[in-house]
């Protein structure tokens, strides 16, 4: 199953779309779906699953430091919520793919903001918006954010940066010099 989040429709056209655009993308037809899972149940989840976030985040700091990516990422969130309007995620198939989909929509708070799935790099997505996100572009589930949130943007290892056009980062190439020594 595809286990990581991607936060891009195409670079092209959601860098065009989102970066430009002055106001939030519209909702859904019928708005915002509630969730029927109560918070009592979900925060208690999200607060149980917290020491396990953060140490695969300090993992991967760890990670970092050995093995350098080709980019590096500098500037700042200018807190405009781009990359909180589409998060696209690999449309679920069979028990676990449900399971995984319930858990994004209900304990994450991520809602579905097209019905169709879309074809994304040969995989079939489905557009996911956030519900915590407030008018001024902040978060309101900031302490508490889900995995996607706090690694936003990617640079990985291999391949191109995903950073949304006029989300405040930019991907720089390092120099030489700055990867560790063999």
């Amino acid at each position: 199953m595809f286990t990581r989040y991607l936060r891009r429709k195409s670079i092209e056209d959601l860098a065009n779309e989102v970066g430009e655009a002055k106001e939030m993308p519209p909702l859904p037809e019928g708005g915002i779906p509630k969730q029927w899972l109560p918070s009592f149940i979900r925060w208690p989840i999200k607060v149980f699953f917290f020491p396990f976030i953060m140490l695969d985040l300090g993992a991967q700091k760890v990670a970092r430091f050995f093995i350098r990516t080709p980019y590096k990422k500098e500037g700042h969130c200018l807190r405009r919520g781009n990359c909180c309007h589409y998060i696209l995620v690999e449309r679920p198939k069979g028990p676990f793919g449900w399971l995984y989909y319930l858990w994004i929509t209900q304990i994450n708070g991520f809602y579905c903001r097209d019905s169709q799935a879309r074809s994304f790099e040969g995989r079939d997505v489905l557009i996911m918006g956030c519900r915590h996100l407030r008018k001024n572009g902040l978060c309101a589930q900031h302490r508490l954010r889900p995995m996607v949130c706090r690694q936003w943007p990617v640079i990985e290892i291999f391949g191109r940066p995903q950073i949304l056009k006029g989300c405040g980062y930019r991907a720089v190439p390092r120099k030489k010099d700055e990867f560790p020594q063999k």
